[in-house]
């Protein structure tokens, strides 16, 4: 049996490649690489069935191994590719140039205000609002003439100028032949709270403004002959839209975009200039790029056929389809690495539709086959469990025999982590003895909004599982196990009153308990598995009002030293 990756990492930020374009929940890329150098050689296959934002396929590419990313979600897919694409700097820099001699001003004449320290016409690089009184607040610009950059209060001009944009705006669609999706947004558990606000339409998510400057250089980018340059424009563009809706907002001095795993537009928002934004997509594409170039080089070549990736003729496959039939040979695969969606942590497909329907002319994702906990979708625990049974058991069928399933996980939920320990185990693969690590998160993005919720569990276990029979053991019998996690976990809650420990840290322990036992006999006793996850609940619970007088201590100081960096 081959070794279990064992080692404690410190996760790194994401580097210049995962900066190129938004994806959600991307874990962090220097564990992976220790991972996939850990459990395969170069030449070798890895498979990641839910490719996410890329990080299993990039970083496999990056060490010489072959690749396959499959994802039913059609951003996820075309992100990952393009993050493994290569492209010439130049061409892609000339292009750019190209578009701004053509199009650049017009952009930015929708963003023109005065420099009150010269007193001539400078650009506006973001312009704050009211969301309740619909009332401009400030104007953060950027002069040309005397370089100042600074913050103003709005003059009559820049109030009259976007009441103009807005009044004409349809006869400014109109005349120049643009397009934006007026795609309805459809119910769902995170769409919800948009149309709650009577927000109907995706496009009601835009200022009028910058809605129209983004149809200006959407077609734009269309027209260009050059292809590669053209579809790297394109995903310029696509990442621009994280910046330039109303989602974006001010936190402390900072300029955010689309900071949660949600839909939610801020009391005050942004209306960021978009050619700015595209410039400073643009050139995070150029550092990406020639991160990827330098590391890739010519190792990436992509297919559509696994015969090809078997033999010598390409190292990449990424296919945009579900992972409960996967179209390759049985034991053909030598290591599966992923991280699959954790229960409803992450509407993927809800939250995706917001890019996919620029690409798409405003159709929204398919969502029948996501492996997904949503209510709106009527996707019980169960459901999730099942399907991620489905995938995991051709994960199975593909992996050669003896190889590892790796993959991480996290949920505050222990029901959760149970069915994903369950539909694991049985697919087909056994616990390893030493498969349990505890990685703490990438130190820089624990102050995210999603991370930064009080009694959220924040970080991963990595999981190793092994294709093979069940290993033998001399554990003690179920019931009898069971009656001493029962008692472990009682002890361990009444510890953690007594010491003042936080529910995400009391979790933490318990989980490094309790899935060794789901992986003991998630084939064999079910009714045990679910009796201990019960148990483990249902103390906690017990405990409610102490931990939540603890978030609000928590929440208070945060509060108080929030308002003291003011």
């Amino acid at each position: 049996m081959l070794v279990a990756f064992n080692k404690a990492i410190d996760a790194k930020p994401h580097s210049s490649v995962y900066m190129m374009h938004k994806y959600f929940a991307r874990r962090p890329w220097n564990v992976f690489t220790e991972l996939i150098s850990h459990y395969s050689s170069p030449g070798e296959i890895v498979l990641d069935p839910f490719c996410g934002g890329g990080v299993t396929v990039f970083e496999s590419l990056k060490l010489k191994r072959k690749a396959i990313g499959v994802d039913i979600n059609p951003l996820a897919t075309y992100v990952t590719e393009m993050q493994s694409r290569s492209l010439d700097p130049q061409l892609f820099r000339e292009a750019l140039s190209n578009i701004y001699r053509r199009l650049g001003r017009d952009i930015e004449s929708l963003y023109s205000t005065k420099c009150v320290r010269c007193g001539v016409k400078a650009v506006a690089d973001w312009i704050e609002w009211d969301e309740r009184s619909k009332r401009m607040i400030r104007i953060k610009y950027d002069c040309p003439e005397c370089k100042s950059s600074q913050e103003k209060p709005p003059a009559q001009e820049d109030v009259r100028l976007a009441e103009r944009i807005e009044r004409n705006f349809t006869r400014s669609i109109g005349q120049r032949n643009l397009w934006f999706p007026k795609t309805r947004i459809p119910p769902g558990d995170k769409t919800n709270s948009l149309l709650s606000q009577n927000i109907n339409y995706f496009f009601e998510l835009f200022t009028k403004r910058n809605l129209l400057a983004l149809a200006m250089l959407r077609k734009e980018i269309e027209g260009l002959k050059n292809g590669e340059a053209r579809d790297f424009l394109e995903f310029a563009f696509s990442g621009s839209l994280k910046w330039a809706s109303r989602h974006s907002h001010l936190r402390g001095q900072i300029v955010e975009g689309w900071a949660m795993h949600a839909y939610w537009i801020y009391p005050k928002s942004l209306e960021i200039n978009v050619w700015n934004t595209f410039k400073r997509r643009a050139a995070a594409i150029v550092r990406g790029k020639s991160f990827s170039n330098q590391h890739i080089r010519n190792f990436c070549k992509f297919t559509d056929d696994f015969t090809d990736l078997a033999g010598d003729k390409a190292t990449c496959l990424v296919l945009n389809r579900s992972s409960e039939r996967l179209p390759f040979p049985d034991n053909s695969v030598d290591v599966v690495l992923t991280d699959p969606p954790y229960g409803g942590n992450v509407n993927y497909a809800e939250l995706a539709d917001y890019w996919f329907i620029w690409r798409s002319r405003g159709r929204t994702i398919e969502k029948e086959d996501e492996v997904i906990i949503n209510k709106t979708q009527r996707k019980t625990l169960n459901d999730y469990e099942r399907m991620l049974h489905s995938v995991f058991r051709e994960c199975c069928r593909v992996l050669k025999p003896g190889r590892c399933l790796v993959s991480t996980f996290n949920s505050r939920d222990l029901r959760v982590v149970a069915s994903f320990v369950t539909a694991v185990s049985k697919a087909g693969f056994t616990l390893h003895p030493d498969g349990l690590l505890y990685q703490k998160p990438i130190r820089a993005y624990t102050t995210t909004f999603h991370a930064m919720q009080i009694g959220a569990f924040v970080g991963d276990f990595i999981f190793t599982f092994v294709k093979e029979e069940a290993l033998k053991s001399d554990s003690m019998k179920p019931a009898v196990e069971l009656a001493e996690f029962k008692r472990d976990m009682a002890a361990l809650v009444a510890n953690a009153v007594q010491g003042g420990i936080a529910e995400p840290q009391v979790r933490e322990l318990a989980y490094k308990k309790l899935i060794p036992f789901l992986g003991t006999h998630a084939r064999t006793d079910l009714a045990s598995c679910a009796e201990a996850v019960d148990f483990f609940e249902a103390k906690i619970k017990e405990q409610d009002l102490y931990f939540r007088d603890l978030r609000k201590r928590a929440t208070e100081t945060r509060r108080r030293r929030y308002a003291g960096t003011k």
